[in-house]
């Protein structure tokens, strides 16, 4: 499988080299706005079904290997090599011309991008499968394994899940994060939902994102339509979306992922408070959707009690990178700061804690620090 794989992606490197799609049978159609083509749910019964692989040698699906099933795919472990899983659509969308067009389009699109293909920290398409008659209906991709990015929201998480871990290795793998999402954007290929969930963190703190068919991706080839994704989690998503849901039919922005991932990245650092968290406040998604953060002394909100003393251990830097985030930025998205000053940003915390001798530049929740009693 691995030898094949390989064959596979130096044949298609070579092929798009020429043109910007491989030779995948399809009707010259986009994916429609809002085709979640493989919105995965619960597992449900699938029978065991064999699919071929580009040179015509079958592959055997036993129904014991369903992981997961919903929406229009089903995704099954690879038993004859445990480093691949397989995605097959499901018969109903095979028997929709719709959204098999939609779906081969979209493969099309995603198999033409090497680098992403390459990427380790992807759950990205690397080969087609097809069925007996030769037409393609699922893809080979890379398994992924870890604890979700909730396990960094509360600091007894982080001490049962990764021992010996503080603010300085969550802080590597906020780094991390931001690295493959820039890498991604160089590509034009947007993520579109930073649920947590959608994240795995291996105990080396490094990232995999598992839920590519939510990325907005780019059509290959000419007069080819973005290929968009209405999926979200409202905690995490820009407020002009959640102000104007109409525009979820549209393109996502740069800006629109630049802030969702800074929200991430905040509760990160923060063990899972939420930026527009609040003394007194709603819930995080009306506090968003209102704009009162409590980084902004001027809109008379303040932090919950104790927060101040994670806040506080925070670079200067870092701190105006959020106040420009989430208070400048709020209703202004062109005044939200680029992913390049918030890897910055993140890089020079890490060095700072690296050289402080402070145990509470570390810590994930940092003590109250006790002061001096004055003598007369």
């Amino acid at each position: 499988m691995t030898d094949l794989l390989q064959q596979f992606i130096n044949r298609l490197n070579a092929m798009t080299n020429r043109r910007p799609a491989p030779a995948i049978q399809r009707k010259p159609q986009a994916a429609p706005a809002g085709a979640d083509w493989l919105a995965l749910a619960q597992v449900s019964p699938e029978r065991t079904r064999t699919v071929y692989d580009p040179a015509g040698s079958p592959l055997v699906l036993n129904k014991s290997d369903v992981l997961a099933s919903g929406g229009e795919g089903v995704i099954y472990r690879f038993a004859k090599n445990p480093a691949f899983l397989i995605k097959v659509c499901k018969d109903d969308t095979l028997r929709d011309a719709r959204k098999l067009a939609a779906f081969r389009d979209r493969l099309n699109a995603m198999l033409a991008l090497e680098e992403c293909r390459n990427a380790p920290f992807l759950a990205w398409p690397l080969m087609p499968v097809f069925d007996g008659k030769k037409n393609v209906i699922g893809f080979v991709m890379r398994k992924s394994s870890g604890r979700t990015l909730r396990a960094l929201y509360a600091p007894c998480q982080v001490k049962r899940f990764f021992p010996g871990w503080d603010r300085l290795s969550v802080t590597r793998v906020a780094l991390n994060l931001v690295d493959a999402v820039r890498m991604l954007a160089r590509h034009r290929v947007l993520v579109n939902d930073f649920n947590p969930d959608n994240f795995l963190i291996d105990p080396g703190g490094r990232v995999r994102l598992i839920d590519c068919d939510s990325f907005q991706i780019p059509g290959a080839g000419e007069n080819q339509n973005t290929f968009l994704t209405r999926t979200f989690t409202p905690e995490y998503t820009a407020p002009e979306l959640l102000f104007h849901p109409e525009l979820f039919n549209r393109e996502r922005t740069p800006e629109q992922v630049r802030f969702s991932l800074s929200v991430v990245v905040y509760m990160i650092l923060m063990s899972g408070l939420h930026p527009y968290a609040q003394c007194g406040g709603t819930d995080p998604v009306e506090n968003l959707k209102s704009g009162k953060c409590p980084l902004a002394r001027r809109d008379g909100v303040r932090l919950p009690v104790g927060w101040f003393k994670s806040v506080s251990w925070l670079t200067p830097g870092l701190k105006h990178y959020f106040i420009r985030m989430f208070v400048d930025g709020h209703r202004a998205p062109l005044k939200r700061p680029l992913l390049g000053e918030l890897k910055a940003e993140l890089e020079n915390f890490i060095d700072v804690m690296r050289s402080s001798k402070n145990p509470n530049q570390r810590a994930i929740l940092p003590a109250k620090v006790k002061r001096k009693e004055k003598t007369t």
